[in-house]
């Protein structure tokens, strides 16, 4: 049974954590190893021995290695392999926002790569390290203090975890005022003061279209702009264009909506926001986040009581392997997203089919596939099919077949969070610093099924390189934990009692604009830790890497290959895809029973306006088209989609979920060419579409 620890910060267990048990012991839990008998693309495997699968693996490693280089061996995983010990200890030991594995680097493979190359970097990495210097996880909302929450483009109340919307609930009880910026009435939306329902991909311009009434009005914090920002005169005359008839006409923001954001901006109230994946699935995501900064900076917001404050995070005390990222030969992806791979010390997933299908730089051979569905995730799902069924050989790690599983040599079983020794990290934020705090085994592994982290550790040991990885999960723990101030059996007893703070990390009374007195830069001196030591508005690394410095255009129609007027004939509607639903991560669970029947089939959200002149209603079987093909969904009319736009859910196409989610990928209709230029992320949230009864 679960059930959560109430005197734990982070003790709430969400839905799918609530049916944690019928997940453990699905029928569909893989149990041994599975080596292929029948052809790529069925799921037709014979059970081998952990020996048998682990030697064969690192033999076929070898002898590519050495036909090949290195550089032929790869790594892609994701979510299904954020479990902290691999954090801990398959990450490169130097600096990088690196959200792959470092399993193969010891090979001397740069080739790891991660569900990095389309989530979280552009608006965790690379819009505020070329803005302001630093991650945007130093740069934490003050929620205890503020009077406005804005979330744009984000919709907490369905995340990944409810210890998100905690918080903010109790920030709302006080007072505190939500609005949300989002095409859909999200869950968010439905508790929020204000929603402002927004067109796809236009959010720059709802951005420039406050600041031009901010600095019309003289509410912009000219001795900032002028003092400390880079690039503030020009960013000024740009603004001049967006009078709001001008942005009504872009974003389909009601004049009333736009003046109102701008009288909350201009005020003397305490703002602060949330943003994720919404904004950076656009055609120019990067740039519409760093205006977003800009906006909260030049309106007074930045680290403030009550806005977004700089919290620097403790300095790690936990304990990695000695592994540098390979240097020899570029990853894949560098010759097209080089400030992607210099930041995250990942290649470019994006670049995968070029590899393989056009050997382009070079060609990678061998891919492991740890936690992750590369082809329910990524855009253009037959391109990616092509890619990996074109592979050499192919592991899968995890613990359900997955659709990657169709083409894999070897799947190898993995436990759950329940089945392991291991360790949880809490992250630095507010207002719960960081932390740690020993994992303990509730219950004995399913079948043969294996610890993730000991799997790679034992895959190690056969490429020549194991004593490098600890070979048992207390031996690593303890490796983990050796800097700390505590032995791992005091370890394991304070973790009885919760977490272990690390450090407080509060700010600092009389510690705020940080800037002034130096407390951004490692050399004491005012400014921001930037190449020119301000708030870039004009971005002196974009600039280096062949981008556009300044944050325009932060929107676009749609992008610009589909302008074309007969394309807006046959798909007049803006298709966005990739929101969560409650009872499913991404495509996982969806073999649940008792998840699924919270929403049995993937459905397509559509306004009743234009669902009406289709003849659509609730439960019909329709087909929704892109220029890239069709798939059958079922339809929801409803208004909480802006009319005009449809909303997909993304998750479906695993073999082993049921004919309503199997046969609804949604990227079979998504394109992999369609991308932020700075970022190389797809759009998922402003592509062209139709949907047609069946």
């Amino acid at each position: 049974e679960i059930h959560p620890w109430k005197e734990h910060p982070k003790g709430i267990p969400c839905i799918r954590g609530q049916h944690a048990p019928e997940i453990i012991y699905s029928s569909d839990r893989l149990k041994k190893p599975l080596k292929r008998k029948g052809p790529k693309g069925t799921l037709e495997f014979k059970e081998v021995s952990w020996e048998q699968a682990l030697d064969e693996i690192a033999t076929v490693i070898l002898k590519l290695k050495s036909e090949y280089g290195p550089q032929c061996i790869a790594s892609f995983f994701g979510r299904g392999n954020f479990e902290q010990s691999l954090w801990r200890m398959f990450t490169p030991d130097e600096d990088g926002f690196l959200v792959g594995n470092s399993i193969f680097m010891p090979l001397g493979s740069p080739n790891a790569f991660s569900v990095g190359s389309l989530c979280y970097i552009a608006h965790g990495a690379i819009a505020p390290v070329t803005t302001c210097g630093a991650p945007l996880g130093i740069l934490q909302p003050d929620l205890e203090r503020t009077e406005i929450i804005f979330f744009w483009g984000t919709n907490p109340a369905v995340s990944s975890s409810l210890n998100e919307i905690i918080p903010i609930q109790k920030a709302k009880r006080r007072g505190a005022k939500i609005v949300v910026i989002d095409p859909r009435k999200t869950a968010t939306a439905k508790i929020a003061d204000l929603w402002v329902p927004i067109k796809p991909g236009t959010d720059g311009a709802l951005i420039y279209g406050i600041l031009y009434q901010c600095f019309k009005k003289g509410r912009i914090d000219r001795e900032f702009g002028e003092k400390f920002c880079e690039g503030f005169f020009e960013l000024e005359e740009y603004i001049n264009l967006f009078h709001p008839e001008y942005v009504k006409n872009i974003t389909r923001v009601t004049e009333n909506n736009l003046f109102e954001l701008s009288e909350i901006f201009g005020s003397n109230k305490k703002i602060t926001f949330f943003t994720y994946s919404g904004l950076e699935y656009s055609k120019f995501g990067v740039q519409t986040l760093r205006a977003l900064l800009t906006l909260w900076a030049l309106t007074g917001h930045l680290d403030v009581e009550g806005g977004q404050r700089f919290q620097f995070p403790v300095h790690s005390q936990f304990q990695k392997p000695k592994v540098k990222f390979p240097t020899e030969v570029p990853p894949i992806g560098m010759d097209k997203y080089p400030l992607f791979c210099q930041l995250t010390k990942n290649g470019h997933f994006m670049e995968f089919p070029r590899s393989v299908l056009a050997n382009d730089p070079y060609k990678i051979r061998f891919l492991l596939i740890g936690g992750a569905s590369i082809l329910t995730n990524f855009p253009d799902t037959a391109l990616f099919t092509r890619a990996i069924k074109a592979l050499d050989y192919v592991v899968s790690v995890d613990r359900f077949l997955t659709a990657d599983a169709l083409y894999a040599d070897m799947v190898l079983p993995a436990t759950t969070y329940f089945e392991i020794t291991s360790l949880c990290g809490y992250p630095n934020e507010t207002p719960f610093p960081g932390a740690i705090q020993f994992r303990k085994k509730i219950i004995e592994p399913v079948g043969e099924a294996m610890n993730d982290y000991l799997i790679y550790a034992r895959l190690a040991e056969r490429l020549g390189y194991g004593h490098l990885y600890p070979q048992t999960e207390e031996e690593m723990v303890k490796y983990v934990i050796a800097e700390m101030p505590f032995t791992l059996e005091e370890f394991k007893n304070r973790s009885q009692e919760g977490p272990i703070l690390l450090s407080e990390v509060a700010p600092e009374p009389g510690r705020e604009k940080k800037w002034i007195s130096g407390g951004l830069r490692r050399d004491g001196k005012p400014g921001f830790p930037t190449p020119s030591g301000k708030w870039e508005i004009s971005s002196s690394i974009l600039k280096n890497y062949g981008h556009n410095p300044f944050p325009f255009p932060a929107y676009l129609e749609l992008t610009e290959d589909l302008q074309d007027k007969a394309l807006k004939k046959y798909y007049p509607l803006t298709l966005i895809t990739g929101a969560r639903i409650n009872s499913a991560f991404r495509s996982q669970h969806l073999n649940i029973p008792g998840l699924l029947k919270y929403q049995p089939e993937a459905e397509v959200l559509i306004h009743p306006d234009d669902a009406r002149v289709r003849n659509i209603s609730t439960g019909d079987k329709v087909k929704v088209k892109t220029p890239k093909g069709e798939v059958r969904f079922i339809a929801r009319v409803t208004n909480d989609i802006l009319p005009g736009v449809i909303e997909v859910n993304e998750g479906g196409g695993s073999p082993i979920q049921p004919e309503g989610w199997r046969e609804s990928n949604v990227n079979f209709l998504t394109d992999a060419d369609i991308r932020d230029p700075i970022s190389g992320f797809p759009v998922f949230r402003a592509l062209r579409g139709e949907v047609e009864k069946i």
